[in-house]
């Protein structure tokens, strides 16, 4: 008999075929049952792995655990080639961070490679192409970016301008990008974040604690910092990942790395003046990783679940991939300041766009930049009423550190 699944029940789903898989499986036979009588409409099912980040991954769960046969046609083809995409672009990017990383050390350049390009370079991922990557991200000394970027124009990397002279510190740039002749993108960093994150923005001790991974001339973060950053990332920037399933299978990855300690992070979250978003996050991915489970208790009701409504309504838009992105993110802040507070940055960010957006003075310039931020509020204004609409207000509990056992 067919079970006809809504966007909480499609998601948690997901979430459990991801778990099993990284576990090692097999599927249980009541996950194969389940997938077997699953029914859902293929815009619901595409809608889950677009905006959820996880197409890719679960296309490599699916083979993994030998459920290709029993999910539904549609979502195993578009996961299917998902991961066929991901695993490519991973020998792609792979290749390159190999080049770059054998001219870097040749010239004394130490470089740490951050978020996916770390989880590659660690090897840490159970199989290439499990996690989708777009890019490559590496981080340098502030000192030596000069000669990173001479580096990456030397390999034929076409570089962006300088920075706008009228960006305010808020948006002070914190990477530079650079692109390959045949379109492939690296973002080259001299601080983690933007200004906003204020100390956590700071990667200068860093490099004491990097540990040379499987690509010669190239540093991983250690397990804590590269948490810590995919934390930021998740739940305090806008990034594609912001509240998603990939976030948590992120953290879920990094948690499985040698020395991973998940005491450090905890001491940092501690300090940090807005942490609760932060642990919340870690508990979202407890739902992942029995590892994070035996440390921080999961999350009641993971952000993942709790906007999949709200996902789920708008994943049926045929959008542009940066717009998509851009939705998710917004998504994920307005349920973290209903529950945790700073509406003022929030209202700030609605009804103005960055300046980069539209730079210029003159009078054309002027309007505009009007224009967009008449757009950018009304785009937003639509993202917030329909966030109010499917989301009703819930009482939070809030997360805790479980007891160490004794």
């Amino acid at each position: 008999m067919m079970h006809a699944l809504n966007p909480v029940q499609l998601r948690r789903l997901l979430a459990r075929t991801l778990r099993v898989a990284l576990d090692g499986g097999p599927a249980s036979t009541q996950l194969v049952d389940r997938w077997a009588d699953a029914e859902a409409s293929d815009a619901a099912w595409l809608a889950a792995i677009t905006w959820d980040g996880i197409g890719a991954s679960l296309g490599w769960a699916l083979q993994a655990l030998d459920l290709s046969s029993v999910a539904p046609p549609t979502l195993e083809v578009h996961a299917t080639d998902a991961f066929d995409e991901a695993r490519t672009q991973c020998v792609q990017l792979s290749s390159d961070l190999l080049r770059l990383g054998a001219e870097l050390e040749a010239l004394g350049v130490a470089a740490i490679a951050l978020k996916g390009s770390a989880l590659l370079a660690a090897n840490v991922a159970p199989s290439l192409g499990v996690r989708w990557m777009s890019d490559i991200d590496i981080l340098v000394a502030e000192q030596h970016v000069e000669q990173a970027a001479w580096i990456l124009e030397s390999l034929d990397y076409t570089r962006g301008g300088p920075p706008p002279v009228w960006a305010h510190e808020t948006f002070r740039p914190y990477h530079e990008q650079f692109t390959s002749p045949d379109g492939r993108i690296i973002e080259l960093h001299w601080r983690l974040g933007p200004a906003r994150w204020g100390k956590a923005t700071a990667a200068e001790s860093w490099f004491a604690r990097a540990r040379r991974s499987a690509m010669p001339g190239l540093l991983v973060p250690c397990p804590a910092d590269l948490g810590w950053h995919a934390l930021l990332h998740d739940a305090r920037n806008h990034a594609w990942s912001t509240g998603s399933l990939r976030a948590a299978f992120d953290l879920a990855l990094i948690a499985r790395m040698p020395g991973f300690d998940l005491t450090e992070i905890l001491a940092r979250i501690a300090d940090d003046p807005r942490g609760e978003p932060l642990l919340e996050a870690l508990g979202d991915a407890a739902h992942l990783s029995p590892i994070l489970a035996a440390e921080v208790e999961p999350t009641e009701e993971p952000r993942y679940l709790r906007l999949a409504r709200w996902r789920d309504h708008w994943g049926r838009r045929h959008w542009e991939t940066h717009r998509i992105g851009e939705a998710i993110a917004w998504g994920a802040t307005f349920d973290r300041v209903r529950r945790h507070g700073g509406w003022r940055s929030v209202l700030d960010r609605a009804v103005r766009v960055i300046p980069e957006a539209a730079p210029g003075t003159s009078l054309g310039a002027q309007a505009w930049r009007a224009m967009l931020n008449v757009r950018h509020a009304a785009f937003v204004s639509a993202l917030a009423a329909g966030h109010f609409i499917a989301i009703p207000e819930r009482a939070h509990r809030p997360q805790r550190r479980l007891s160490p056992p004794r």
